[in-house]
């Protein structure tokens, strides 16, 4: 396979104006390029059956916010079955007939057998029946494309807080060495420092409940991989409710305390209001009910956290 990077993490929302909103009340996040000229019901009805926009994350990714209305969508499909939230990654790669070539090799199918001359790029979708709880893109860009902003590269992402770019996805799995097999298998992305020293009952119950992993890409940002089964954890009850999937992003902070208290000040509630000592570093999670069915991790990691200088 040909990955490049995290190209974009779409997020499926009921109303396209109010989850912008919230993003910029919670974070200081500004969305920008609203469009109207994508989703599949548009070629078919000949009508606008999508609102598009972008949230710039720093690391030349993006979030992709969507709000669609057709119902033979798989946008629409996510909605009414799941609700708001995290719905796919998009992984950019260079050679999208190379890499869906191979996944028909190894029996893996395309969603629609096809892939998308769309505004974003060309576009093949593996879907989650085939991936732990998750959908995942190819994308190949094309001269209509998003590209990053060359003047955003480098520069802070929140007009209030200290984020600096994204720095992993949070991906809740079932098992997690079936799970990191599958990754290798489908897209040659192999799993790396596997661990057993985290997750909230560790320190409680003074045993293993959390295996973890991630997936390195090329712009500084990984997918960590998570199994844990302390049913009083925040990971746990996320699998026992929604199943296996992306729980969460988590966004790299300068000085995580300070951004808490500004949270606070805006009456804008923590996880176990608390900021967390974890080995990722200092940790505070913000919830669904403030974000349109995701949650955000605000991460200061520690001088011996996770990082990026190995390569991918």
């Amino acid at each position: 396979m040909s990955i490049l990077r995290i190209q974009h993490i779409g997020v499926v929302v009921r109303d396209l104006k109010d989850a912008c909103d919230r993003f910029q009340r919670t974070f200081g996040l500004t969305a920008q390029d609203f469009r109207d000229d994508q989703g599949q019901g548009r070629l078919v009805q000949k009508q606008i059956v999508q609102y598009d926009a972008r949230i710039l994350l720093g690391n030349e990714c993006w979030l992709h916010l969507v709000q669609n209305w057709n119902p033979e969508s798989r946008v629409n499909h996510f909605l009414n079955t799941t609700g708001e939230g995290l719905e796919h990654i998009a992984l950019e790669t260079n050679s999208i007939e190379k890499d869906v070539a191979h996944l028909r090799s190894i029996g893996v199918p395309i969603f629609e057998d096809t892939i998308f001359d769309a505004q974003d790029g060309y576009e093949a979708f593996i879907l989650p029946d085939q991936l732990p709880g998750l959908t995942i893109e190819l994308i190949q860009s094309h001269d209509r494309s998003w590209v990053y902003p060359e003047e955003s590269l480098g520069k802070p992402i929140s007009s209030c807080i200290h984020l600096l770019q994204l720095q992993h996805l949070g991906l809740v799995v079932a098992d997690l060495k079936s799970t990191s097999e599958r990754f290798e298998k489908l897209f040659g992305l192999k799993a790396i420092d596997f661990r057993d020293d985290q997750g909230q009952g560790t320190l409680v119950q003074k045993r293993t409940v959390q295996y973890d992993a991630r997936i390195l890409f090329p712009n500084h940002c990984w997918l960590h991989l998570v199994q844990n089964w302390n049913p009083e954890s925040r990971v746990n009850r996320f699998l026992s409710t929604r199943g296996e999937g992306l729980d969460h992003i988590a966004l790299q902070s300068s000085n995580v305390h300070e951004d808490v208290a500004y949270l606070l000040d805006q009456q804008i509630p923590i996880f176990d209001d608390e900021i967390k000592d974890a080995q990722d570093g200092y940790e505070a999670f913000v919830y669904p009910d403030q974000l349109p069915g995701m949650t955000v991790e605000l991460i200061q990691p520690h001088a011996h956290s996770w990082n990026f200088t190995e390569k991918p």
